[in-house]
């Protein structure tokens, strides 16, 4: 009994190492794939704006409404504020600045951990409608298809998301998807600032400065018959690709492009004017680096979770059977001479 002591150890401790191996694939692995408790995370863009120029409206002076080509810079801050089991509460702070001005805008979402869709958010706490959407962040092992959909705050619309293939970011294999919204605005923060009428008199001078199509429409006829005041709308237009990184889900490169565009009713049918603002950014190759030198760092952690540690533990788990076989062949051989 005692001879076979060694092999009964032997088998036990591969036993072991194979349901460890197990445990760190199917439960430690997963784990490390939800989004942190401790996230907080700053990205940094740049690129320019066209702005409406409230007094040259107001005055009449239709050559000067627009401001274009205004450098601008944004910070995008993304924090989980608290977590509650699966569901984490995150913080996305989008904060534009044009010369002396701060442009900020906060939005609250409640996203499930691991798929980081919307979900309800937990008894007192108030978040976007982004239920099954994504809004902040990409899952790891994204989807390389059209399945997601994407909330958009400034209309509180949700719209797909669409799949345009692989590419390479800071030596990552990303995938590249691609977000187009157009809906009307319904962000408070977005409207309130922007006027919701002009005077007829006023709003005559600007069709001189419309495109061809529009300008068409607003025959002289059609101007007399407007109310005056003219109330006004606005369309939210956004364009956003996204660079993906295929293993943690970190977007490493990112082009947004926003439009808010006046709009009023002709005919009962709404008719885009002129956008009031046009804000185009991209990541700056700081924070390129920066993303890719985390999606980097973590795409090692999860492949040391999900592959190196359960082959490892696997590895050994057969030399300890092997040797086990070893043990037992040795023992019949000197059971079978001592005979």
């Amino acid at each position: 009994m005692s001879a076979r002591r060694p092999s009964i150890v032997l088998i036990t401790m591969a036993v072991i190492l194979v349901a460890a191996a197990a445990v760190v694939r199917l439960v430690v692995a997963p784990n490390a794939t939800k989004l942190p408790a401790d996230t907080d995370q700053t990205v940094h863009y740049a690129g320019e704006t066209t702005m409406l120029d409230v007094k040259a409206l107001r005055s009449g002076d239709t050559a000067h409404v627009l401001r274009s080509g205004i450098p601008v810079t944004a910070d995008r801050r993304v924090r989980v504020t608290s977590t509650h089991g699966d569901t984490a509460v995150i913080e996305d702070t989008m904060t534009v600045r044009a010369g002396e001005q701060s442009s900020p805008s906060s939005k609250t979402y409640a996203v499930d951990r691991a798929s980081r869709k919307g979900v309800p958010p937990p008894a007192s706490t108030s978040a976007e409608n982004s239920r099954g959407a994504l809004s902040s962040a990409f899952p790891p092992d994204a989807e390389q298809d059209d399945s997601y959909t994407y909330y958009d705050a400034t209309t509180r619309s949700i719209v797909p998301v669409r799949y345009t293939g692989t590419a390479r970011r800071e030596g990552r294999e990303v995938n590249v998807y691609e977000i187009e919204v157009s809906a009307p605005v319904k962000d408070p923060a977005v409207s309130k600032p922007l006027p919701t009428a002009l005077p007829k008199r006023l709003f005559a001078s600007l069709v001189p400065a419309l495109d061809a199509k529009t300008r068409a429409r607003l025959t002289p006829t059609v101007l007399a018959a407007l109310p005056d005041p003219v109330p006004l709308t606005y369309l939210g237009q956004s364009t956003l690709v996204a660079y993906v990184d295929q293993r943690t889900g970190i977007a490493v490169d990112q082009t947004v492009s926003r439009r808010t565009v006046a709009t009023t009713s002709v005919d009962g049918a709404p008719t885009p004017l002129l956008p009031v603002s046009v804000v185009t950014l991209q990541v700056t190759p700081e924070s390129v680096q920066d993303l890719g030198d985390k999606a980097t760092s973590a795409g090692r952690i999860l492949t040391a979770l999900t592959v190196l540690a359960p082959l490892a533990m696997v590895a050994v788990a057969a030399v300890l059977l092997l040797a086990t076989f070893m043990l037992s062949r040795r023992r019949r051989a000197a059971d079978e001479v001592t005979l």
